[in-house]
């Protein structure tokens, strides 16, 4: 499992992001303690998995990496908790 929590500075969208297997588990900033559950596609884990090793929020907009993701449906949510 990989796992990352970030600050408001580093992403302002995304408290946290946890990757298992093929679904990926987010909480957003505007509410910390909701979490989404997505079943992800193959290249989007290996996409996200490159981002939170190596994750610059310099050079990245997390938030729009996730929202393009669900847009092109390489996140499809599957429950909310």
């Amino acid at each position: 499992m990989l796992f990352r929590e970030f600050t408001v500075d580093e992403s302002s969208a995304i408290h946290c992001i946890s990757v298992l297997g093929n679904h990926v588990t987010i909480a957003f900033q505007s509410n910390t303690q909701k979490q989404y559950i997505f079943e992800a596609s193959d290249r989007f884990i290996a996409h996200i998995r490159a981002i939170l090793t190596n994750f610059n929020p310099d050079e990245i907009s997390l938030g729009s990496v996730i929202a393009k993701a669900r847009k092109s449906e390489d996140l499809i949510i599957i429950t909310n908790y």
